[in-house]
């Protein structure tokens, strides 16, 4: 008579590895682990399936800071909990243990069988097995273990983005673009810091049509590089977004045309995110009065530009975030724009600028065509009508523009 639990191949249960730990009948009931040692225990002999370990290995494994005798009895009282839930499966010969690899399916074991493969079919298999990091969640206070899990987990998340990776190269020669796109997220998704991926992704959303998320996607790559790297983009990367900036925007149905006798009231500018600390601002009384003397000036109608500058380290960062503080304080508002070594980018601050103040789509309404359409250029969303570029020149002067068409300067009119 067959065990209850047995397939028609043969084997009697399934294990999940990828994206955590779990283990199911043939009816697809998950099975409850005894202990979270049980679970350990039967990760790590599933993750290679037929390989004998020495139960003192084992024992040092998920009992290191027992003694030899306790830490082998409870191994012992452990494998009998374990056998309580899996009755086949555990291969016991003198004083080695395995897990017999025809009594269990184990998701490790078929992805990177697949992944070793390389057909289409194979990486697109590996990428559906590939669920999320190996015991991702699972943490055993064990330093054996954990180094071991830290390792494991490593080698085979270097082993799903070497699949992706290729996955991606064979949709994209084969023009599945979509399909593409979704496994260039999930890469990024597992390595953020792939330029190649972010260019390819950027080129993939511009054969859909659509530029505006290209551009996004830059930005996006950007902020991930300065985050995680502390460095500026590829030359190769930065390239590409040139020449998307060149290229025409999206063509977008023509706005309606405002009418001047009932003007809507713009949503404010969302404030930047200024971090001040709480310590006072100490020796810096005068630069601080004259900054604030330039905001009241301009308060009244005249423009006026300061610039801080003095060596890295004596506090630029701190001085322009008091005088930012005061300026909202007052009702005012703040547009913040970086602007890095190494990263020369057109227009790069004022594009910074208005996506964290909030302002993309704000006076779409309300500007000409003209303006409208220099600026969809640096941002698609305006959906400005697609126009021959006039130059750098027109580019800026529609930008110095669109705070007064959002309704934010004292004279807010139609640009």
């Amino acid at each position: 008579m067959k065990n209850a639990w047995e397939k028609p191949d043969g084997s009697r249960f399934a294990l999940t590895l990828l994206g955590g730990c779990e283990v199911r009948r043939l009816s697809g009931q998950p099975l409850a682990f005894p202990t979270r040692k049980a679970q350990a225990l039967l990760a790590f002999l599933a993750a290679r399936p037929g390989q004998a370990h020495l139960r003192d290995k084992l024992a040092a494994l998920l009992w290191g800071d027992r003694g030899e005798d306790q830490a082998r009895d409870s191994l012992r009282h452990t494998l009998v909990d374990l056998r309580k839930v899996l009755p086949a499966g555990l291969i016991a010969e003198g004083r080695s243990l395995a897990l017999d690899p025809a009594a269990v399916d184990v998701d490790v074991v078929a992805f990177t069988n697949q992944a070793t493969v390389g057909t289409p079919e194979a990486l697109d298999q590996a990428a559906t097995l590939y669920r999320g990091d190996f015991l991702d969640g699972f943490v055993l206070r064990e330093p054996a273990f954990e180094e071991w899990l830290v390792t494991e987990r490593t080698r085979l998340r270097e082993l799903a983005v070497d699949v992706f990776v290729r996955l991606l190269t064979q949709q994209r020669a084969a023009g599945r673009t979509a399909e593409a796109i979704q496994t260039a997220v999930r890469l990024l998704g597992l390595d953020p810091t792939q330029e190649t991926a972010h260019r390819l992704l950027m080129r993939l959303y511009v054969e859909q049509g659509r530029r505006g998320a290209a551009l996004r996607q830059y930005q996006t790559c950007v902020a991930v590089v300065r985050r995680e790297l502390g460095a500026a983009p590829e030359p190769d990367t930065r390239a590409l977004y040139l020449e998307l900036l060149q290229q025409e925007p999206e063509r977008a149905e023509p706005a309606p045309a405002a009418r001047p006798a009932q003007r809507e009231t713009p949503p404010a500018v969302t404030a930047p995110d200024i971090s001040v600390t709480d310590t006072p601002l100490i020796g810096r009384t005068r630069e601080l009065q004259r900054l604030s003397d330039a905001w009241d000036e301009a308060r009244q109608g005249r423009a006026l530009l300061g610039v801080i500058v003095g060596e890295a380290g004596i506090g630029k960062s701190r001085l322009t975030a008091e005088v930012a503080r005061g300026v909202l304080a007052g009702g005012g508002a703040v547009l913040l724009g970086r602007s890095y070594e190494g990263e020369h980018l057109p227009f790069g601050p004022w594009v910074d600028a208005m996506r964290e103040g909030g302002l993309v789509g704000q006076g779409k309404t309300t500007l000409a065509a003209p303006a409208r359409g220099e600026l969809s250029r640096l941002f698609p969303e305006l959906g400005g009508p697609a126009a021959h570029p006039r130059g750098p020149t027109s580019t800026f002067d529609s930008s110095r523009r669109w705070p007064r068409c959002s309704g934010r300067s004292p004279s807010a009119r139609r640009c």
